[in-house]
């Protein structure tokens, strides 16, 4: 039993304690699975993988010709290397050439001489070796009609049924159930070479075998987790103990048959009330067995209607029943034998081994071994031998076409070809008629699929066979779909490899037609006019005629894949190669753990040590025995319940089933089809010459006269995986002293050695999820796997053929995946499988950390200082490990919540579609970019998944404590909590368990570098305000918190919990009061939305949008700490211009809220967006030119001129986001000296042109500062632009104090002082139009009230409710 399926029996909840939905996962090495090459180890499956389809297009994608030479991709020049000079590299131990070979894009050619024509007339083929390598039988009724064998007695019979397996999942992947596995399979431990499995079938499915066909097969849908939740396991256990006790001759006694608690699964322990886990294993005799089995059927139904009541709640147990199932895979068992002895005493242990009148579906992985020898000659084969052992023999395998042939007058090889004048036996098998002489030493070929070609061959049609003729009337207008193939390179070939296919080859249907016209049973006639029952030939593949009811076929081809048989040599499955388990990665990786994962480091270190993964490889292949043959593999499910009564037997099956399916393989119209896409490299080459080469396309010189004798097949993994071994072991003998004197290597460095493993698994498996692409494709890796074959690394690694530091990359070159320097990371699956989550979380943070101090990114936080800049981007690494935190503290509670609800007898009924509600809002919670804000109703979701009763969705967030923080107190816990001195104990908000708890201590380790040193108190609050500046950005404005303290005896618990929240922001506007009195007044339709909303209105740094707020509110919102989401760069369209781009980003970046010029853009972008579309002016209203003379003139003349929409085709933009970015933002670029656009300016005494043009068009510029009152004019030459700071000038420092204390004393008058500030900008007529438009009170002579709705002015003093309206922006698209 592995680790993770051992658990504690001693414990007081026996299952309970095990967590099913994230339990960690254990090595693959503890887990028998069956052999599939999309399978792959969990230590190299990258999260970021890309589909394995690419591979199979990548075939086709090959650009034609080369580019100039540069230092990118697609211009570095492509070089040929030979397979040869590879081969020559590796034996003459040449490291250093290796490695400076992944320094160049090279494409691999085969020698002429290192593999054979399929065709060529000297090689034997053989495919008379055949294997059953996979089957999966699944009982037809309740029972354990799986298991039990075809034997009233068997001495030797015996099972281990183990019930301590609650974590093992059900790995089959092919083959077929008839019903879905998820939340129902349940292990029983070991039988005669099979896994033992209880399926907790649902009832529909198993008294409808129709229904229980339709269900997709296990390749085609993919299920859920199928381990039975730890109730249901409870419940299994508890049926399996009644039905054991039963049984007189075990020792096993069950005194409460449903625990001691009618309610409460987890009030009591399986111990007290059974001895069934007295032991771990049960041993069971043939007679124990069919007891248990008889048992089984006869109390199922009893046990299940006296069970208690809360333990059906769920309809769980209700609506399913017991049904065995037997899985066995990886035997690789020979089949089919051509000895008659063996083939018959095979037939009688199919026979035997158990009965098939209870069992519907028979899953079978049939595979043949196909092996090729060059032969040196050939020996006849007498004509006699062949028609004594034949009898009649014909000239073709087709029997429409076939004619008796007479051996005599037919020549055993075409005297023009040479090549074998085939015959064929009745079976329409060819007759060899010649043997070849091999070497006593000559070894078979190794072979491989072409998969430039493969794919054809699963699209072939065959014409000349009744069964394969498509009436193209009956698909007409329908789409048949294709078989998908899934190709697998090896060796780095590109192009020669393994594949897969969800469907065997068209060539197989008349064999498999034969098969089903012989066992299938006929299918019964209904109605019939004449009363006769269908034909013999009536269709069997699930074709309808009126008054007949189809028979399912008897057997289903599912898929098939073809690889070389080395594999099962080196690996028991596809996913356990030595070299796909990331072994020195987490060697080197662990040097960052801690006490608890000391052990485990020191013994992957140990492991290196003594033999790095590829040197075990080696050792593998390095016997001349190795298979190299080519196995073909098909899948098939046999419906037992449509083969005919004396057909339903193990004999009858092997016979009539297996057996032909297996050696359809060697049949003439199979093989013939096949060979030409087969690969077949030589066995033995012989080199004469013993002069020295020189390779002109790498410049090497190599002498050669060591290669007399060299095996192509499969050396040849060693031969172009040499370079990436080399490097590897140069790696490790680096490292290792590194890590024996205590020390970390460099987090590039482990990262690097995770990359060069995931290209070694690559070339061993071929599978694309190994390629972590985030990281590998900025390396070049993934282009030159997938477009050259060879591994090329891009000219920012620095490869060296020294052992020291043989390998590196710059901070500066290393790929992230933002702004903020995230770090793209290839190590995570094998530190996380190795040493933990918590481990990974840890060094993840501190490789961000360390990449961010080395390579600060030149677009973030420009508005502080260096230092300011490396502190804040510490504490944004730590503060997102912390939201990813709080998505675990919360998705663990609420589904723990919602599991134990479904099973409380005493929930209403309503509770099963409110968990429903929970969990849906759960996921649409953690999948919000900022959770812990209100960004894309992320507050709303929370609400709904944390609270239980939607009646109290009104009161937001629950906050037992009634505790209330702010920003700056959440920033000085997290540095009091993860001081390196002294620190304070840790509590909420914080998670003492989770990984940030260390991202926290790592972060205030860096921080306190970079922070300013006048005092430990002026460090820590430098600190602290980079905690606040990170978590504004990202937008954390609620938080876990504990629960208050229930009285009694103890320390009360400041641990954070999901249902207990505290608001880091605070409202001084908004009057509680006044609140509650609307919600009584006027119950909301959605609560959990208007608690959002409400909630939004009270925190003072919530984000808010100008859309969703009026002009009349605004003074409440504009005082907030968050701009308005309208202001963002994705609001303005650069098209991809460099010097609109860098003038914007610049503004965006240099924002500052205490600047009086930084205040008014932003208040003036707000205003200006409300006049839409009225920013123009019409020519008529101009004033003369003797009416500009002077500045005062020129500007009083301008700020009179009416407000009016554009004239002209183009009405001008309404849509306001962008004006709400853009007028700010030009405001701010022609005020600020050091903005990009004055620095223009200062060179070219003018603004960009680009610049112009894109304002302009919108109403934004020179003309209309003048008009708002934020610039002056000096001449008419304004009008079209004028030049800038002569025509037009900026208010002056004094002014600017002015109007920034001007607008912001209208500010402060919550009634009339937007109305205002929209005089002051537009003046009095349309500040009253845009007053009367957007419902804002005024102050205006001749109106004494102007509201939306009409309602009279509030009191000065009193605070209205503001209403948050959600709106979705869109940009709008330009054509």
């Amino acid at each position: 039993m592995s680790d993770a399926e051992e658990y504690n029996l001693d414990s007081d909840d026996d299952m309970a304690t095990i967590t099913f939905q994230g339990a960690a996962q254990r090595g693959d090495q503890d887990d028998p699975r069956p052999f599939d090459l999309a399978d792959v180890s969990s230590a190299v499956e990258a999260e970021d993988a890309m589909p394995q389809c690419e591979i199979l297009e990548s075939l086709f994608l090959r650009p034609d010709g080369h580019l100039p030479v540069g230092r990118t991709w697609e211009q570095t020049k492509v070089q040929s290397v030979n397979l040869s000079t590879l081969a020559r590299t590796f034996n003459k131990d040449d490291k250093a050439t290796a490695i400076n070979l992944l320094r160049r894009k090279s494409i691999l050619r085969l020698d002429s001489d290192l593999y054979y024509d399929s065709n060529d007339e000297m090689l034997a083929w053989d495919g008379s070796k055949h294997f059953l390598d996979f089957s999966l039988v699944v009982g037809g009724a309740v029972g354990l009609h799986a298991l039990l064998p075809n034997k009233v007695v068997d001495h030797t019979f015996s099972i281990a049924i183990n019930l301590c397996l609650p974590a093992r999942l059900f790995r089959p992947k092919f083959g077929k159930l008839g019903f879905d596995p998820t939340g129902c399979m349940m292990s029983l431990g070991t039988g005669p070479s099979s896994e033992l499995w209880l399926a907790f079938c649902p009832r529909e499915n198993l008294d409808d075998s129709d229904l229980a066909n339709e269900v997709p097969l296990l390749s085609e849908k993919k299920h859920g987790d199928t381990r039975l939740s730890s109730s249901h396991f409870r419940m299994a256990v508890m049926f399996l103990a009644h039905a054991l006790s039963k049984n007189p001759n075990l020792p096993i006694y069950l005194m409460h048959p449903y625990g001691t608690d009618d309610v409460d699964l987890n009030a009591w322990r399986i111990k007290d009330v059974s001895n069934v886990y007295s032991q771990t294993k049960w041993d069971l005799r043939l007679d124990d067995l069919l007891n248990l089995h008889t048992t089984i059927i006869s109390d199922w139904d009893d046990w299940v209607a006296a069970a208690p009541r809360a333990w059906k709640q769920d309809g769980w147990l209700l609506g399913r029943a017991p049904v065995a199932v037997a899985c066995r895979y990886g035997q690789n068992q020979p089949i089919a034998n051509l000895n008659d002895n063996a083939h018959a005493a095979e037939a009688r242990n199919w026979h035997a081994e158990r009965s098939y009148v209870n069992i519907r579906y028979v899953s079978v992985a049939i595979a043949t071994d196909i092996s090729c020898k060059r032969v040196k000659g050939w020996t006849e084969v007498p004509n006699e031998d062949i028609i004594q052992e034949h009898g009649v023999v014909y000239d073709s395998p087709d029997p429409d076409l076939r004619e008796e042939v007479n051996l005599d007058a037919l020549p055993h090889q075409d005297p023009v070809t040479r090549r074998e004048n085939n015959v064929y036996d009745e079976d329409g098998r060819r007759i060899p008629r010649r043997h070849g002489r091999t070497r006593r030493d000559e070894k078979p070929c190794g072979l491989l699929v072409n998969l430039e070609t493969i794919s054809e061959l699963f699209s072939s049609y065959i014409p000349d066979h009744d069964d394969m003729v498509i009436d193209a009337d009956a698909y007409s207008g329908e789409q048949i779909s294709a078989p998908s193939v899934s190709v697998f390179p090896q060796a780095f070939l590109r192009n020669k490899g393994h594949i897969q296919c969800d469907a065997v080859l068209p060539h197989f249907a008349p064999f498999i037609s034969d098969i089903r016209r012989s066992t299938a049973r006929r299918p019964r006639a209904v109605d019939l006019d004449d009363d006769e029952p269908l034909p013999e030939e009536h269709d069997l593949f699930e074709d309808r005629v009126d008054g007949a009811r189809a028979i399912p076929p008897v057997i289903i081809p599912s898929a098939c894949q073809f690889y070389n048989e080395l594999s099962h040599r080196i690996r028991p499955s596809a996913a356990l190669h030595d070299v796909q388990q990331g072994r020195i990665t987490s060697a080197l990786a662990g040097a960052y753990g801690n006490a608890a994962t000391k052990v485990t480091h020191n013994a992957r270190v140990r492991e290196c040590k003594m033999s790095l993964p590829h040197q075990k490889y080696d050792n593998k292949i390095g016997l001349d025995d190795v298979p190299r043959d080519l196995r073909l593999e098909n899948i098939y499910i046999i419906q037992c319940n449509s083969l005919k009564p004396e057909k339903r037997n193990g004999m009858s099956i092997y016979k009539d089933i297996i057996v032909p399916l297996a050696r359809a393989w060697s049949h003439p119209k199979i093989f013939q089809a096949l060979r030409p896409h087969i690969c077949v490299f030589a066995s033995n080459v012989s080199v004469v010459s013993a002069a020295a080469v020189v390779d002109v396309r790498i410049d090497v010189c190599f002498d050669v006269s060591f290669l007399r004798c060299i095996k192509a097949f499969p050396q040849v993994y060693q031969w172009t995986t040499f370079g990436i071994t080399s490097l590897l072991e140069r790696l490790w003998a680096y490292q290792l002293p590194i890590l024996e004197a205590g020390s970390k290597p460099r987090h590039e460095a482990v990262e690097l050695c995770s990359v060069l493993e995931r290209t070694l698994a690559y070339a061993h498996t071929g599978n694309a999820r190994v390629l972590a692409t985030k990281l590998m494709r900025p390396l070049w890796l993934v282009q030159s796997l997938l477009e050259q074959g060879l591994p090329t690394f891009a000219p920012s690694v620095r490869i060296t053929t020294t052992i020291n530091n043989p390998i590196a990359i710059s901070a500066a070159d290393w790929p992230t995946s933002d702004n903020l320097n995230v770090p793209a990371i290839a190590s995570k699956r094998s530190q996380v499988l190795t040493y933990g989550n918590d481990h990974f979380e840890a060094y993840k943070a501190g490789f961000h950390i360390e990449l961010s101090i080395n390579n600060l990114s030149p677009h973030v936080f420009l508005q502080y200082t260096a230092q300011e800049r490396h502190c804040i981007v510490i504490a944004l690494v730590a503060l997102r490990s912390y939201m990813a935190d709080v998505k675990t503290l919360v998705a663990t509670a609420v589904k723990k919540e919602c599991l134990s609800e479904g099973e409380d007898m005493d929930s209403d009924d309503r509770a099963p579609s409110r968990d429903k509600e929970r969990l849906k809002s759960l996921k649409k919670w953690l999948g919000c970019e900022y959770p812990l804000g209100y960004k894309d109703r992320a507050y709303e979701h929370l609400l709904r998944c944390v609270v239980v009763d939607p009646t109290n969705f009104s009161e937001g967030l629950p906050n037992a404590s009634k505790e209330k923080l702010s920003v700056q107190d959440f920033a000085a816990l997290i540095c009091k909590m993860s001081r390196i001195e002294s620190p304070s104990s840790v509590a909420a908000p914080l998670i003492l368990t989770a990984p940030s708890m260390a991202v926290f201590r790592i972060a205030y380790a860096r921080m306190f570098k970079y922070a300013h040193s006048n005092s430990p108190a002026a460090t820590e609050k430098c600190m602290q305000r980079c905690y606040i500046i990170a978590a504004n950005h990202l937008q954390i404005q609620h938080v876990p918190w504990h629960m208050p303290h229930a009285g009694g005896r103890g320390r009360p618990s400041r641990k954070p919990v999901h249902d207990s929240w505290v608001n880091l922001g605070k409202s001084s506007v908004v009057d509680h009061s006044t609140l509650a009195n609307a919600r009584a007044n006027a119950q909301p339709v959605d609560m959990a939305a208007e608690a959002a909303k409400k909630a939004q209105s009270l925190d003072a740094r919530a984000p808010w949008a100008v859309e969703s707020v009026s002009l009349q509110s605004l003074p409440d919102f504009f005082a907030r700490d968050s701009l308005p989401d309208e202001f963002t760069l994705e609001n303005v369209e650069c098209n991809g211009d460099a010097t609109l781009t860098e003038i914007y980003e610049w503004a965006f970046a240099n924002f500052d809220r205490e600047k009086p010029i930084h205040k008014i853009a932003l208040l003036a972008g707000i205003y200006f967006s409300h006049m839409l579309p009225d920013v123009f002016w019409d020519q008529k209203d101009r004033p003369s030119n003797d009416d500009l003379q002077g500045e005062q003139l020129a500007t009083n003349g301008i700020r009179k001129l009416p407000w009016k929409p554009t004239k002209s085709t183009r009405k001008g933009s309404t849509w306001r986001p962008q004006f709400i970015a853009m007028v700010p933002a030009y405001i701010i670029s022609v005020y600020e000296r050091e903005s990009p656009l004055r620095q223009y300016c200062a060179k070219k005494k003018s603004f960009p042109p680009q610049w112009n043009s894109k304002n302009s068009a919108k109403g934004i510029g020179s003309l209309n500062l003048v008009r708002m009152g934020l610039a002056k004019a000096r001449s008419s030459r304004v009008f079209k632009g004028g030049i800038p700071l002569a025509d037009w000038v900026l208010l002056t420092a004094d002014e600017l104090g002015a109007k920034n204390n001007e607008l912001m004393g209208f500010l402060q008058d919550r009634q009339y002082g937007p109305f205002k500030i929209a005089v002051a900008f537009f003046g009095l007529d349309k500040a009253v139009e845009v007053g009367s438009r957007t419902g804002t009170y005024t102050n205006h002579p001749a109106m004494t009230s102007i509201a939306l709705k009409k309602r009279p002015a509030p009191e000065p003093d009193s605070d209205s409710e503001v209403e948050i309206i959600e709106h979705v922006q869109h940009k709008r698209h330009r054509y």
